[in-house]
């Protein structure tokens, strides 16, 4: 493996601003062969700067979406609590409308619900909060979102088309709170991250125990946006918006963790898929497997809850894939608007974690598109090629 080559890549990201603080983590063959931190946790305001190091927690995003929330709904299939085609009115009633009895958990665990993408909730949340403030990220906002996230109409019908959706798995983290009868981040802890021994993964807030809330100052957190409405740079709370008005704690965003935390986590599934996890290897391998009802308007395909490499997108192109060009079709991972990502190769047993806050101090940097496919691109060429 080419570590220089790597290193230079990784700098190159800072100081082309793709980042402000990075880490990255590459395993082969279950070995850990590369794991650097780069960068400082902040740049703004200036006389906060502290130098990123293998402990810097980073917003994961909708890294959530599968380490945390799909990962909860494969145990309770394991567990006959539900079944990928139960309709979601079984669990959620107030789920009605024109074809919305349609909708299974096996279409929004593949992002084929047709709901749309995401609404900005939070917004009504934010007037709630003028009219009776300390409302924002209470259990009424959460459970107010939810309500909103109920009544939303479908773009397309079920299992017509794939539409990349927060809004349906912010109804799946509503269904395995149902179901399990306890808030997500308590399930998450309890019946993931007990068994790994580990506090590297975790949501930073829990509005059940305001007294519990993380203390952000002492913690390596790596800052995000900027945001006016959140009046300065955020760091150690969901940047999410919408996680953020219910409290920090939903299905689609709000899990924080380092990048071995993450590795931990991944390590859990490829684990199950050699028997010896937390799920069994035929729901391991169904989940992390690409499914063929659907396809999305940009060509890429889904598996349940993560991601597969970009597919033709049926115009005689191929899009060229967050992980590159190189990841085998069996590959499985998924991206976190903050700027980070899992991408596992399982045919060359590959494994990179690449963590990073592209959102500070802004969102509107998008320099990552780019450089993620060849840093991706870089590792493989470097280690499986070389």
């Amino acid at each position: 493996m080419n570590i220089a080559a790597i290193t230079n890549q990784m700098e190159e990201g800072l100081t082309t601003s793709v980042f402000s603080a990075a880490v990255l983590l590459v395993s082969h063959q279950n070995k850990i062969v590369f794991h650097e931190g780069f960068g400082q946790r902040r740049i703004k305001p200036n006389n906060k700067q502290t130098s990123v190091d293998l402990q810097t927690i980073f917003d994961l995003a909708s890294l959530t979406k599968p380490l945390v929330t799909t990962a909860a709904i494969a145990q309770l299939l394991q567990q006959n609590r539900l079944c990928l085609h139960d309709p979601l009115q079984k669990f959620l009633p107030d789920f009605f409308g024109k074809k919305k009895s349609q909708v299974t958990i096996f279409h929004l665990l593949n992002h084929s619900s047709g709901l749309p993408a995401w609404q900005p909730y939070y917004q009504k949340i934010q007037a709630q909060e003028k009219k009776t403030p300390g409302f924002l990220g209470t259990r009424s906002a959460k459970q107010a979102i939810f309500k909103m996230a109920h009544a939303e109409g479908l773009k397309a019908h079920p299992g017509e088309i794939s539409r990349y959706s927060d809004i349906g798995f912010i109804l799946l983290g509503e269904v395995v709170e149902k179901i399990c009868e306890m808030p997500l981040n308590t399930y998450f802890s309890k019946y993931i991250v007990s068994a790994l021994k580990q506090s590297e993964s975790f949501f930073p807030q829990r509005p059940e125990n305001p007294q519990d809330i993380i203390n952000t100052d002492t913690l390596h957190f790596a800052a995000t946006e900027d945001s006016k409405w959140r009046k300065g740079v955020i760091s150690g709370i969901v940047h999410d918006d919408n996680a953020y008005a219910m409290g920090g704690i939903a299905g689609h965003a709000g899990l924080f963790a380092t990048a071995h935390g993450v590795y931990q986590l991944v390590q859990t599934w490829l684990d199950s898929i050699k028997g010896k996890g937390f799920l069994s290897p035929e729901i391991a391998e169904k989940f992390v497997s690409r499914q063929k009802n659907v396809m999305s308007p940009t060509g890429a395909s889904w598996a349940l809850g993560w991601d597969s490499p970009s597919v033709s997108s049926g115009r005689g192109s191929l899009k060229v894939s967050s992980s590159g060009h190189h990841f085998s079709p069996s590959s499985f991972g998924h991206l976190g608007f903050t700027g980070t990502s899992i991408w596992v190769d399982r045919t060359h047993e590959l494994v990179v974690i690449f963590l990073s806050n592209r959102v500070h101090p802004s969102r509107e940097n998008e320099r990552i598109r780019s450089f993620r496919p060849k840093l991706h691109d870089l590792i493989f060429e470097t280690l499986i090629h070389a």
